[in-house]
C-alpha cells in the first residue's frame, strides 16, 4: 500500500514555474506546451520521471482537487494517478517506448468519476522522457452527451431535465426528488424519451 507520505509533490498544484535546470525541457519549449495544454478541455499533468508535477493546467488542477478529497497531502499528486505513474515507470523496462496508454477510472469526492490516461511524451530538444497524464471529467462529457442527444431526439425542456439527471445515474427517485415531480412522471418522461429515440433510429 502507498501512503501518502511516499506520493510525490506538486507544488500545490499549480503551474510550474519555468526556471532554469537541465531536468527540465528548454524553457521555450515548456512554455509552447503551457499555452497549447491550458486550452485543453481535458485537465493535463506532466510529469518528470521522478513522479513530481512539471506543470498543470486549469482543468488539471481542478480535478486533482477532487481526487484528492481525503489525502492527508494537500499538495501531492492524487494516489490514483500516482499508482498509474508507478506502474508505467516500473514497465518502461520491459516495454521500453512502446505506445502504452493505460487508461482507469478514478473516483474522487461526491462520487465524481474522472478517467486518466498516462502516457510517455518525448520532446524533440530534451533526452528525458515524460509522463502525460489527462483527465476527463466524465460527469461533464456526459452531460454534454446528454444534451447532444436533447437536440437530436427533440426532447421537451423537461425531457432534457430528466435526461440529464438520469445520464447522471440519477435514480427515479433521486430525479423525482430534484424536479420536485412523482416517481411515475419521471417514468413517464422516459417512456417518452425512449419512444422518441426508436423513432430516430429506425429514419
Amino acid at each position: 500500500m502507498v501512503t501518502s507520505s511516499f506520493l510525490p509533490t506538486v507544488a500545490d498544484v499549480r503551474p510550474a514555474r519555468f526556471t532554469e535546470s537541465k531536468e527540465q525541457p528548454k524553457r521555450a519549449e515548456l512554455a509552447m506546451l503551457s499555452r497549447l495544454f491550458e486550452g485543453f478541455a481535458d485537465g493535463v499533468l506532466l510529469l518528470t520521471q521522478e513522479g513530481s508535477c512539471l506543470y498543470s493546467n486549469q482543468e488539471g488542477r481542478r480535478l486533482c482537487r477532487v481526487l484528492k478529497e481525503g489525502q492527508h497531502s494537500a499538495d501531492a499528486v492524487p494516489l490514483g494517478v500516482w499508482l498509474m505513474y508507478r506502474h508505467m515507470s516500473e514497465s518502461r523496462s520491459l516495454f521500453g517506448d512502446e505506445a502504452l496508454v493505460p487508461t482507469q477510472t478514478l473516483t474522487g469526492a461526491k462520487n465524481q468519476q474522472v478517467r486518466a490516461k498516462v502516457q510517455w511524451l518525448n520532446l524533440p530538444a530534451d533526452p528525458e522522457a515524460y509522463l502525460l497524464v489527462l483527465l476527463e471529467d466524465q460527469s461533464r462529457s456526459a452531460q454534454a452527451t446528454a444534451l447532444l442527444e436533447a437536440v437530436r431526439y427533440k426532447l421537451t425542456p423537461r425531457e432534457k431535465d430528466v435526461w440529464l439527471l438520469r445520464y447522471a445515474n440519477c435514480s427515479y427517485k433521486e430525479i423525482a426528488a430534484k424536479l420536485f415531480v412523482s416517481v411515475n412522471t419521471v417514468k413517464r418522461h422516459l417512456k417518452s424519451i425512449s419512444a422518441k429515440r426508436m423513432l430516430v433510429a429506425e429514419d
